[in-house]
């Protein structure tokens, strides 16, 4: 049985490493963002392009979360060139993802065989593929703070309080939701172990306070830091209210599915497979009601719920996307009740290969899909050759979910194409305009505000829109900055029965020509008139 389970975790880490290595762009929504901006960052600290790059942007120091793929990329950079960047850091996501949870389903499971593979099923979600970098790696990070939290409840020394001090510092500096998260859990957990131990009501009330106040302590920097953070971007601002409609996507098991329809079969197996053999799991607690030391994740699992069903998908004055990140969680503390709550034997084993099956289908489907995309950023991307370095381009995305040689789409069920063509400036000096990761103000990188294309170019529906609009007399009347290029991917003459397209693509054609076109026509770059 030891034997089959080491097969099963050496399959389960191949075909993670096959999906971030086989393709030659691992394309996400933002990721190429997060790349570029690395890239600029790299720049900046070899004293490359320095002039150039800081017309446009400022590097910003500050302890804010969201740090770490950027500023991580940025060092590989020193190394690697940028694409190669993004699949180490990738691979160092899907380590730390796998054996960081691979090690707390088991600690909890009492060493279970099998349902520590349960955790493939999560490495690859819908937020990855959003480009959601820093977020995923919280996730990974959020097990090891768990597993270290309860190696510090089984002993208590200074090398467990490093430890786990080390691990919420790089939590909090990758995402704030999974630093609340994995306190809330470690919380709960000294609460569980309190009153599981065997001891009387007094020592149990001591083992509460005492390893409570090391908790607080341990947090204590980090919560003092996010209290700045939110006042800084302007406070919570949350209206509760109940949303319902989330339970059905919760048995769906919806942000599963990455890239593609054909996903959800996978998708819904795993979402009610996992809510199946939690329903068991609580019954036999409803027939043995004792307490477990790791009823934390059952209680951290009511505050994760409720978020989840109560929270407003807008907070912090921006949009969180609250149901996309917090489902993942209520599953993860799901499985986690599973592997302690519900017995070894026939059941668990089964459920454990069979939602290990359903990672090893998703795999399959997702594969064809992922070259695909890949072989559209080359072309996306070709256009590079054709411009020169030192140049302004505006990308315009006319098919963010994107579109094969043959004009069928790739992606369906995510916009992977809608920051592609920043991976042109890890070829050579370039601002790209859609770099919507230096106006948002917590990244290491930062528009400079009096040319912030998000301020002077968006208008109506915006060069991110569908269709896309913007205003490039009015960019550069507001900042002195000509646009050297338009760079448009799947251009689609159905857009100009908008009106506000039919306005931006008459300035286009009046200031602008066309030098380049890829040979399926999807992509296609203009070039500004020399008298413009």
């Amino acid at each position: 049985m030891q034997k089959a389970a080491n097969y099963l975790l050496f399959i389960g880490f191949a075909l993670c490493l096959l999906q971030v290595w086989l393709p030659e762009y691992f394309l996400t929504g933002d990721g190429p963002c997060h790349v570029y901006n690395a890239q600029v960052l790299h720049d900046l600290w070899s004293g490359k392009n320095v002039p150039f790059y800081t017309r446009f942007y400022t590097a910003v120091y500050k302890p804010n979360p969201n740090w770490l793929s950027t500023v991580t990329m940025a060092l590989l950079m020193f190394l690697v060139n940028g694409v190669i960047a993004e699949k180490i850091l990738l691979t160092l996501y899907v380590l730390l993802f796998a054996a960081g949870g691979y090690l707390l389903f088991k600690k909890i499971s009492n060493n279970d065989r099998f349902w520590p593979l349960v955790i493939f099923i999560f490495v690859f979600t819908h937020p990855l593929f959003k480009g959601f970098y820093n977020f995923s790696f919280s996730i990974a990070i959020y097990f090891w703070m768990v597993w270290s939290w309860l190696r510090f409840l089984d002993k208590r020394n200074i090398v467990n309080g490093v430890l786990f001090i080390s691990v919420v510092a790089v939590v909090f500096f990758t995402h704030l939701l999974a630093f609340v998260f994995g306190s809330i859990t470690c919380a709960s957990l000294v609460i569980s172990y309190a009153i599981a131990c065997n001891e009387d009501k007094r020592k149990r009330m001591a083992f509460l306070l005492k390893h409570a106040g090391f908790l607080f302590l341990f947090l204590l920097p980090f919560l003092l830091l996010m209290i700045w953070f939110t006042a800084k971007e302007g406070g919570l601002q949350i209206q509760l209210a109940p949303h319902l409609y989330r339970m059905l996507e919760l048995i769906r098991f919806r942000y599963l599915v990455n890239i593609t329809r054909q996903e959800e079969f996978f998708a819904t197996i795993t979402g009610v497979g996992l809510l199946i053999l939690f329903s068991v799991s609580l019954l036999t607690f409803k027939k043995h009601p004792v307490i477990n030391k790791y009823d934390g994740f059952l209680l951290s699992l009511l505050f994760v719920g409720f978020v989840y069903l109560f929270f407003p998908e807008v907070f912090l004055s921006r949009l969180i996307l609250i149901t996309l990140r917090v489902q993942l969680f209520v599953f993860i503390i799901i499985a986690c009740c599973i592997a302690y709550r519900l017995p070894a034997g026939k059941v668990k084993n089964i459920g454990a290969i069979v939602l290990f099956g359903c990672f090893i289908g998703l795999g399959m489907v997702r594969i064809p899909c992922q070259l695909s995309a890949s072989e559209g950023v080359t072309t996306y991307i070709s256009a590079v050759d054709s411009i020169k370095p030192f140049s302004v381009v505006l990308p315009l995305d006319f098919s963010p979910s994107g579109r094969d040689g043959h004009g069928k789409l790739i992606a369906d069920r995510n916009w992977l194409y809608c920051h592609a063509s920043q991976y042109m400036g890890l070829k050579k000096p370039l601002i790209i305009l859609d770099n919507y990761e230096a106006h948002m103000s917590y990244f290491p990188l930062v528009w400079k505000e009096n040319v912030n294309p998000y301020t002077y170019l968006n208008k109506y529906e915006g060069f991110e829109g569908q269709p896309p609009f913007a205003t490039i007399e009015g960019y550069k009347q507001a900042t002195g900055v000509t646009i050297d290029y338009i760079l448009m991917w799947c251009y689609d003459a159905q857009a100009l029965q908008n009106e506000h397209f039919r306005e931006f693509f008459t300035e286009i054609n009046e200031k602008y020509h066309i030098i380049y076109m890829s040979s399926t026509g999807r992509t296609i770059l203009y070039a500004v008139n020399k008298r413009s």
